[in-house]
């Protein structure tokens, strides 16, 4: 039953919302508890170089599940590009075949080994999907181990770094979207679809919508509070969105925009470094857990699924655990 509910939403993807196939997905898993549902067909039937028929419904269950658009895209050009490359029909590819194809594949890209691996997990979760619906036997992909990389910690700007990206803004929508990340914590994902709705300036809440398709709430500061009323202000647009390009037709910000916008702040800055939107967030995470803020708080300001995720912030405070130990273990 559970290939025919996620199958048949495949008909009608694009047609309604996702929260909208979510329900209807649960009610068709229940509705059809009373009825035996059969494939004629049990072959995996496949098309344009071994990609198998069914590989259109996997992209529909990771949507369902709240994926977002970008991370489809990356799953959906890393497995097109291995199925196509090993052009094997599904049921006949091999661990082998997989550990050779990451193989090659590191040699003609030249990537790192944290990237391969990153490879590895999406093609894993696609053959996982496989096993669980039923279309193979067996994952083979959990027999090809996790590839060993360096995983180098991601170093927070500094108080006067950030200070420095400040004073490096040449607009007042330059500034607002710099205090926006630092005092939201949000994603360039999350930051892209805000729009003046979502913004309540009485209570200080900036309502989020982001990874996982889930709302959350986070706050503005002093800064980002006075840098947004600033930017509104000189606006003389009819544009919902919170931020927008500065020339007609003004149209919302995309993604690549405002991390263009960040990277060529941090040019000017001089600080000396590359930064990005997801560096000034890592710097909103690592300054909270520093003064003191629940790591729990931390969690839901970020809006993380597992707490592990939060504590890979809290491994840059290392600092705080030696100076507390020295001030009260003597």
């Amino acid at each position: 039953m559970g290939d025919f509910a996620q199958e048949f939403l495949t008909k009608i993807d694009g047609k309604i919302s996702e929260k909208d196939m979510r329900t209807v997905l649960k009610e068709l898993r229940m509705f059809a508890t009373e009825y035996d549902i059969h494939r004629k067909e049990t072959d995996i039937t496949t098309y344009n170089s071994n990609i198998p028929s069914c590989y259109k419904t996997y992209l529909v269950s990771k949507k369902i599940e709240g994926l977002s658009s970008g991370t489809l895209k990356a799953y959906d050009l890393c497995l097109k590009n291995f199925l196509t490359t090993i052009n094997k029909n599904i049921r006949d590819i091999t661990a082998n075949d997989i550990w050779i194809y990451l193989y090659d594949y590191q040699k003609r890209r030249g990537i790192s080994n944290r990237t391969l691996d990153g490879k590895r997990l999406i093609i894993n979760t696609f053959f996982e999907w496989l096993y669980t619906e039923g279309y193979i036997r067996k994952n083979i992909c959990k027999q090809v181990n996790p590839i060993k990389y360096e995983d180098k910690e991601r170093e927070p700007l500094s108080g006067v770094e950030m200070e420095l990206l400040r004073y490096a803004c040449q607009s007042y929508r330059d500034r607002a979207i710099v205090e926006m990340f630092y005092s939201t914590g949000c994603r360039v994902s999350e930051l892209i679809i805000l729009t003046k709705n979502d913004v309540d300036f009485q209570t200080g809440e900036v309502h989020l919508f982001g990874k996982g398709s889930k709302h959350r709430t986070s706050y503005l500061n002093a800064k980002a509070e006075v840098a947004l009323k600033r930017y509104l202000c000189m606006r003389n647009d009819d544009n919902n969105a919170l931020f927008i390009t500065q020339c007609k037709p003004y149209r919302a910000l995309k993604k690549t925009s405002v991390e263009r916008i960040i990277r060529i702040i941090g040019e000017h800055s001089g600080i000396g470094r590359s930064v990005y939107p997801h560096l000034i967030r890592h710097t909103t995470a690592t300054d909270a857990l520093e003064r003191d803020m629940n790591i729990t708080e931390v969690q839901k300001i970020l809006g993380h699924k597992k707490l592990d995720t939060t504590m890979i912030y809290a491994k840059v405070c290392q600092e705080n655990v030696r100076y507390s130990h020295r001030r009260y273990i003597v």
